[in-house]
């Protein structure tokens, strides 16, 4: 579950942990996400380390947050992951391993993103449910 040691920040976890129970189908889309309280709890952290993980959710277009009301899942099956390039942050298109087209279920022609971020995980992600944006200002 959490590896509270783990190079990885804890809210990146959670929001791991998070984000594979709306894809397992847990919560439905529209579906209120336990309450932040709820989930302090559950994983044993601070509000603040819970409030990081949903806004990485939101950030991807995962979830979506209502004041006063709480986090709700997005409507739709297919997630798209929304990636905002900030300064010293690296991008990459490329044809995918064999292993990484096995587990994230790819079609042959399928492209992975693999993005960098300095200090931080390296991730990849299917090219084609993947949105980039520019740097916010």
């Amino acid at each position: 579950m959490i590896d509270y040691e783990a190079d990885t920040p804890v809210y990146e976890q959670i929001a791991v942990v998070l984000r594979g129970r709306i894809e397992a189908g847990e919560w439905a889309p529209r579906q209120r996400l336990p309450s932040v309280t709820h989930l302090e709890q559950e994983f044993g952290v601070a509000r603040q380390t819970i409030m990081q993980a949903l806004g990485m959710l939101r950030d991807r277009g995962v979830v979506y947050t209502v004041k006063n009301r709480g986090s709700f899942v997005k409507l739709g099956a297919d997630f798209v992951t929304v990636i905002t390039a900030e300064p010293g942050m690296r991008i990459v298109v490329r044809r995918p391993s064999d292993s990484e087209r096995r587990e994230l279920d790819l079609a042959d022609e399928g492209d992975v993103v693999v993005v960098e971020r300095p200090g931080g995980p390296v991730e990849v992600l299917p090219a084609d449910k993947v949105e980039i944006r520019g740097p916010r200002s």
